[in-house]
């Protein structure tokens, strides 16, 4: 009894091992069927991404085109606004007629050289010139005589580097600074106050 006893034991043993490898297989297959399954899905989250990516390159293509077109515009409608602030726009006649500022010919009184600039500054705005380096030309076209001289030997400090005049306010001060009558004998404070 005890040779049979050892041999079911042993069949038992043999029939449990092959039904827990037979179900092991079973899981196996199931597994590699999931990693198969898991690969597919992987291959296609790689062309998804990659798609993306593709867009995102695409649409930050675009935003750099239009923030270029954007200010490209800015600049325009600055330039509009300019215009139309100096007469350009259709409700104000284009050019007004403007007569010229009478010219200044370096006399030392400091009403005409006030009068003179303030002309000058005014027919400036009312002309629309725009540019600093524009403006002082055109208010040097103004002089004659003297102030002619004057502005002759200014402008070859100019190329000097001696001097620099780059806005109608430098030209203003500087004429006024050469042209301004100086007060020679000027009498004390106290004097006025007594």
């Amino acid at each position: 009894m005890g040779t049979s006893q050892g041999q079911e034991d042993l069949t038992e043993m043999v029939n449990k091992l092959a039904t827990d490898v037979t179900a092991h297989e079973e899981a196996l297959g199931n597994a590699a069927e999931s990693f198969g399954e898991m690969k597919d899905e992987m291959k296609v989250l790689r062309e998804q991404m990659a798609d993306l990516v593709a867009m995102n390159r695409a649409l930050t293509d675009t935003v750099t085109t239009l923030q270029a077109e954007v200010k490209e515009l800015q600049v325009k409608n600055r330039t509009l606004q300019r215009q139309i602030s100096v007469g350009g726009g259709n409700d104000r006649p284009a050019k007004v007629d403007v007569q010229r500022p009478a010219k200044y010919n370096g006399t030392r009184d400091s009403r005409v050289i006030d009068n003179f600039l303030f002309q000058v500054e005014y027919y400036l705005d009312l002309q629309g010139v725009m540019g600093d380096d524009l403006q002082v030309k055109t208010a040097a076209m103004l002089l004659e005589g003297d102030a002619v001289a004057w502005w002759r030997r200014k402008r070859l400090d100019i190329q000097k580097g001696i001097c620099t005049i780059d806005t109608f306010d430098d030209f203003q001060r500087e004429l006024r600074t050469y042209f301004m009558p100086r007060m020679r004998h000027a009498m004390p404070i106290g004097w006025l106050v007594n």
